[in-house]
């Protein structure tokens, strides 16, 4: 029995010892499996934080440019001398009908939600006929620089529409040139014919600028959108010289007449382009 058994013994273990064998290598592939799992996994994440960025908004340089219409409300100054010889104000809605800004800003979005760089308009006015600023059959030509800094907060970067709102200060410069014939009284009841050359600088701060918009994105570096502006500031300085040519007596030059300073709202409303490069 025994001699008989051996070889069913040795037969049995052969088979034992290769099913083993086997199982195991049918258990070997699963660890490919878990690698390709995690790799795939590492992906999937890697894909989701960059949707995330991309979500959050740009940074980098940006420049932009609105065309728009703005009037004004308060005063050019205050206390002038009127032509009957007492004091009297000189308002810009008596001055002015509508003016035209180009406005252009150029910056850095210093993260996706904050703005900070400088804006800068220039602005031709329409002006109005008045005994004050520009008398019946002149030639009455005013132009607007401002400039200052500015920094704005994006409400949703990263979104198609991105209302933002903005803060800055900045210099106004009001340019005035007048030219013109009137009859200038030399003596009581004598009037002669005289030729009028004005030219007059306004200046003074942009006390505060609130500036609100929207940027709707037209492509990846290029958004376009409203912009309105509402400000407060004040002409404190008034230069400038006047050229009378008299008739049968010269040329000869006077000084402005003092005024006292002239605070006053300036609003725009427009459509601004935004480029951001980056």
């Amino acid at each position: 029995m025994t001699s008989m058994n051996a070889p069913f013994r040795w037969t049995l273990s052969l088979a034992a010892a290769l099913g083993l064998a086997t199982s195991a290598g049918a258990q070997e592939p699963p660890e490919p499996q878990t690698e390709t799992t995690t790799t795939t996994s590492t992906t999937t994440s890697s894909e989701g934080m960059s949707t995330s960025q991309a979500e959050m908004g740009r940074v980098g340089p940006q420049f932009a440019v609105s065309g728009n219409v703005g009037f004004g409300l308060g005063y050019v100054y205050t206390n002038g001398q009127s032509p009957g010889g007492g004091l009297e104000d000189l308002k810009i809605t008596d001055s002015a009908k509508i003016s035209f800004p180009i406005i252009a800003e150029l910056g850095f979005r210093v993260t996706p939600r904050f703005y900070l760089g400088v804006w800068g308009s220039w602005e031709p006015v329409l002006t109005k006929t008045n005994e004050l600023s520009c008398p019946e059959g002149f030639q009455c030509d005013t132009f607007q620089w401002r400039v200052g800094p500015e920094v704005r907060y994006h409400i949703r970067p990263g979104a198609s529409f991105d209302p933002y709102i903005g803060l800055g200060v900045g210099l106004e410069i009001l340019k005035s040139h007048v030219e013109g014939d009137t009859q200038l009284q030399v003596a009581p009841g004598v009037f002669v014919p005289t030729h009028v050359d004005t030219h007059v600088t306004d200046r003074g701060p942009t006390i505060a600028r609130v500036t609100l918009g929207g940027d709707l994105r037209v492509s990846r570096s290029l958004s376009v959108g409203p912009i309105i502006s509402a400000s407060v500031g004040q002409y404190t300085v008034r230069t400038g010289t006047q050229t009378l040519d008299i008739t049968g007596v010269g040329s000869r030059d006077q000084e402005l007449a003092p005024v006292d300073d002239g605070f006053h709202a300036l609003f725009t409303a427009g459509i601004r382009i935004a480029f951001l490069p980056l």
